[in-house]
């Protein structure tokens, strides 16, 4: 039976489409054959993340969904698809399933494009997360610069907003601070990337099609060991 990578809207909004965007965004990483790639948002968790005490109560969400979910024979591995990471750490401490932020996801593929980092986040409320995730990850002396969209996730809706917001804040970006990759900070931007990347001149990674590319091979090669 293919395994399942449980990819985990860890708010439970849901007039935003975030957990719609994230599946249609992992559209290419489906092959036949693979395992199936099922987004879920959890109705458990806070209504948007937008600060610390949001992320500490998505950390709960998502490790409780984890905990009840990853001794299931189908269950390949999580991905938390929240920039912050909230419930990573908790869960890998008992999940016998592999578990994967895309905060951390994303850094690691973005510092294999470039050595200068540019965040790009949806609102500016979010700048102290994305540097206490740098520390905590080492990563801080990696940072060009971090720049938001000054957007509600409710305003992703509107692509030529988006799209205007974006264009501007990467040239910011790479021309006054030196980014050479850049990296969504958020969930739900995929469908901007490629647009982006060619306005920016320099590589734009998303960080869900990250963890979930990670998750693929690690799904691919359970097991092999003990089999060895």
């Amino acid at each position: 039976m293919p395994r399942i990578i449980y990819v985990l809207n860890a708010s439970s909004r849901k007039d935003t489409g975030i957990t719609e965007n994230l599946s249609v965004s992992l559209e290419p990483l489906r092959f036949n054959g693979g395992p199936e790639i099922k987004c879920l948002t959890l109705d458990d968790g806070p209504k948007g993340i937008s600060t610390k005490r949001d992320s500490d109560r998505a950390a709960v969400a998502v490790a409780d969904f984890i905990a009840a979910s990853h001794r299931e024979p189908t269950a390949g591995a999580f991905v938390v698809a929240c920039f912050s990471d909230p419930g990573v750490q908790a869960a890998r401490e008992f999940s016998i399933k592999p578990v994967f932020g895309i905060g951390q996801a994303g850094f690691s593929v973005a510092l294999n494009h470039g050595d200068r980092l540019g965040l790009v986040a949806v609102s500016a409320g979010s700048h102290t997360r994305n540097r206490q995730l740098l520390r905590a990850y080492g990563l801080e002396d990696r940072l060009a610069g971090l720049a938001s969209l000054d957007l509600d996730y409710g305003e992703l809706q509107k692509p030529a907003r988006v799209s205007d917001r974006l264009a501007t804040v990467a040239r910011g970006l790479v021309r006054d601070d030196g980014a050479d990759v850049l990296l969504f900070a958020a969930a739900g931007l995929e469908r901007y990337r490629a647009a982006l990347q060619d306005v920016a001149g320099v590589p734009v990674i998303d960080p869900t099609q990250a963890a979930v590319g990670i998750a693929l091979t690690a799904t691919a090669f359970a097991g092999q060991g003990a089999q060895a």
